[in-house]
């Protein structure tokens, strides 16, 4: 089994480079890597060729946003891959430890035909800020699982759960050759992963988590952090409007359209509208709590 690790590049050289070395000393060594470079400025691509010259660099045009790069990673994964290979979803600016992949492989084989992907850790403090996630649609949010308490049986390190974000998770190939790409239509850069993989679980593909395949991530890197620079009435508007916000309005629209129960969908909507507004002025605010 070949794992090919999809990796969509806008700018942010300095982390694309810490990226792909944490990757070139992976204990498992049977894997390709394809970047997606959008329209980076800053010399990506022959940065990476250059230091990188066994890894695929594809370049694309800067509107595609995540989404639409991330597909043209998986659209060429999908050209070369092997009915048994997998298809591994990372961003530039995640850092992975060296048995990282080998974990990944392991429960790729203990469980076929299914989604396995990472603990998210906060590269500056350690700290596990996703450690996976149970969707309530009546409720409006996603509550975090509790490993210790709801892991499969047999397996300590091993949960399901009801969706996965694009910060390392590995999709056998079957999954797209028979559902088709992300959303970049609707969902062009928050919320495809999220929407792809409910997709897939209706589809009868279980999703699992991995307590040892763990993911550290530059959360202040993240488009969010870019939006709210400061507490002000554009900066409210930006949250709401903007293609870097997750709380970007229509894609939270078609998310919950796409994948809430229909009859319940007027009052999810309203309930995640109340619970993301309340969410810009906690950002605000949680410093001087």
């Amino acid at each position: 089994m070949k794992i090919w690790i999809c990796i969509p590049v806008f700018n942010r050289i300095e982390y694309t480079l810490k990226c792909l070395a944490s990757l070139q000393v992976q204990s498992f060594r049977n894997f390709q890597v394809v970047v997606c470079d959008h329209g980076s400025s800053d010399g990506t691509t022959a940065t990476i060729q250059a230091q990188f010259p066994d890894m695929v660099v594809l370049n694309a045009d800067s509107n595609l946003w995540w989404t639409g790069a991330i597909n043209r990673c998986l659209a060429y994964a999908l050209e070369h891959a092997a009915a048994d290979d997998g298809l591994l979803t990372m961003n530039n600016d995640n850092e992975v430890p060296e048995n990282y992949l080998q974990n990944l492989a392991i429960h790729f084989s203990q469980f076929p035909n299914s989604i396995i992907t990472s603990v998210i850790h906060d590269i500056s403090s350690g700290k596990l800020i996703e450690p996976g996630y149970r969707q309530n649609w009546f409720h409006g949010t996603a509550y975090p699982v509790d490993h210790a308490k709801q892991h499969v049986v047999g397996y300590p390190d091993v949960i399901a759960v009801t969706h996965a974000s694009g910060r390392g998770t590995l999709f056998p190939v079957q999954v797209f050759r028979q559902l088709g790409l992300f959303d970049e239509i609707h969902l062009p850069h928050y919320a495809a992963d999220y929407d792809f993989t409910f997709k897939a679980a209706r589809a009868g593909y279980p999703i699992y988590i991995c307590r040892d395949c763990q993911v550290f991530s530059y959360i202040q890197a993240t488009g969010i952090v870019k939006v709210l620079n400061r507490f002000s009435l554009s900066s409210f508007v930006n949250y709401f409007t903007s293609i870097r916000s997750p709380a970007y309005l229509p894609a939270r629209w078609w998310f919950g359209w796409h994948n809430c129960p229909k009859w319940y969908f007027p009052v999810y909507f309203m309930i995640d509208l109340m619970r993301i507004s309340g969410g810009y002025f906690k950002i605000f605010i949680k410093p001087y709590l």
